[in-house]
């Protein structure tokens, strides 16, 4: 199922710090929001051999539903930007497409599973509908290109906080936490990044 070479995706190097994530896979730095993520990594998978290539997504999150501290695997994306429903669409579903989540996301062992909601805001209010298992600002645009170019998708998230009134200060107290989560998360599956580096 898996494909032996390994792109790490994350929007900013203050999520790497130490680039202590390099160890494991060339890390792709696409900036903040979609649009950005989208274009970076577009032209990334335009520059290499797609047909055995692993996109991971690795970064922070907030969460309603996740304490902050915990590594957790987004198997499922949903674009909260997106309301056309004076066209009859429901909230997240873009107009003349069917799907209203993207179940596109590979999961990964002992890692919890999650629905991630993107969008280009920052949430700072706790919702209870719908319920923002994982918030984000990139990972819905990474799926979507990469199942437009058929490359597996990994997505691992460290909630930093809890999407809520401390979120932006919790965020920026949390980024070596989370640094240092995410490798010990990577390297808990070397064998599994081996495995896509060597054959």
């Amino acid at each position: 199922m898996f494909k032996k070479n390994v792109l790490l995706v994350m929007a900013l190097s203050d999520e790497n710090e130490g680039n202590r994530l390099g160890e494991f896979a060339e890390v792709l730095y696409t900036g903040v929001g979609k649009i950005n993520a989208t274009l970076k990594l577009t032209e990334a998978l335009l520059q290499r051999d797609r047909e055995d290539l692993l996109v991971v997504n690795v970064g922070s999150a907030g969460s309603h539903r996740f304490s902050a501290g915990t590594v957790v695997c987004a198997h499922r994306f949903f674009e909260r930007d997106m309301d056309a429903s004076a066209l009859g669409c429901l909230p997240g579903q873009t107009p003349f497409e069917e799907h209203v989540y993207l179940d596109v996301g590979l999961s990964m062992e002992n890692l919890p599973l999650a629905t991630c909601f993107t969008g280009d805001s920052f949430v700072s209010q706790l919702t209870t509908e719908p319920l923002y298992e994982l918030i984000d600002m990139e990972a819905y645009a990474l799926a979507k290109t990469c199942h437009y170019f058929n490359v597996p998708f990994v997505c691992i998230k460290y909630v930093t906080d809890g999407a809520d009134g401390q979120a932006a200060t919790d965020w920026r107290q949390s980024l070596v936490l989370a640094t240092d989560q995410l490798v010990g998360t990577l390297r808990q599956s070397r064998i599994w990044l081996d495995h896509h580096k060597s054959g």
